[in-house]
């Protein structure tokens, strides 16, 4: 069964469209989350880089400090950026969460388009739990390791290794989820998406899919998915 962009085929089981409608909701609920999500993402990364340039002009370190001077001096600024990495998470996975019900929803009414896209909506979703345990980790560790780099030719301490063992492991579970969350973006959100344009015959919707993964571009894709979806429904909610 496919729906139109405009109105619904004649017959229709009202159960459908209801569906068809709470899924469309969950689209267009997304499309604001990921708006705020990127703007107050963007707006918290310039507040926390103002405070970086501010606060290296007043390190107060002396001629020739020592790694531990300088660590110390670092740890607050890496640590907001550690602090801003969750407060992003949160609002896109609350966003992702939403998108991933209303592909399921979809894929009740039509399984063959939409039961993959969910699937690697929960890749996506796990792919960002460990992107983000990856590099909260190396943001709060880096002042540490600066702190335990030898200043003298002889051999590095036992806490600069161990340090540095634990910044690895966590860059490499962050680049895991990292690859998790590509995958998961391609085969489950643009992926998705493009079929919910393609089953509204929503071009909006299929370039917002396009625009999710385009660097400034991606500012309009939340736009144009609200908008498309927001369309879309309101064609289901038509007589026929």
């Amino acid at each position: 069964m496919h729906v139109g962009a405009q109105t619904p085929p004649a017959g229709m089981p009202q159960g459908t469209s209801s569906q068809e409608r709470s899924a469309l909701t969950k689209v267009m609920w997304f499309g604001v989350l990921a708006l705020v999500g990127l703007v107050g993402g963007w707006a918290v990364a310039f507040l926390v880089l103002g405070t970086v340039f501010v606060s290296a002009t007043n390190l107060n370190l002396p001629a020739n400090p020592t790694p531990a001077q300088v660590g110390a001096a670092l740890g607050p600024l890496f640590q907001n950026f550690s602090l801003l990495i969750p407060s992003i998470l949160v609002i896109g996975l609350a966003g992702d969460v939403l998108l991933t019900m209303g592909f399921r929803d979809l894929a009740k009414v039509e399984k063959p388009k939409f039961s993959l896209p969910w699937k690697f909506m929960i890749v996506l979703i796990i792919g960002l739990v460990l992107l983000a345990g990856g590099l909260i980790p190396v943001f709060n560790d880096i002042p540490n390791i600066i702190a335990q780099a030898p200043t003298g030719p002889g051999a590095p301490s036992a806490a600069f290794f161990s340090a540095i063992s634990t910044l690895i492991f966590a860059a490499l579970i962050a680049v895991i989820g990292g690859i998790m969350a590509l995958v998961g973006t391609i085969g489950g959100q643009i992926l998705g998406l493009w079929r919910v344009g393609s089953r509204y015959n929503s071009t909006v919707i299929k370039i917002g899919a396009i625009f999710v993964i385009i660097p400034l571009l991606n500012f309009v894709a939340p736009i144009l998915i609200l908008v498309g979806a927001a369309q879309a429904r309101g064609s289901l909610s038509k007589p026929v």
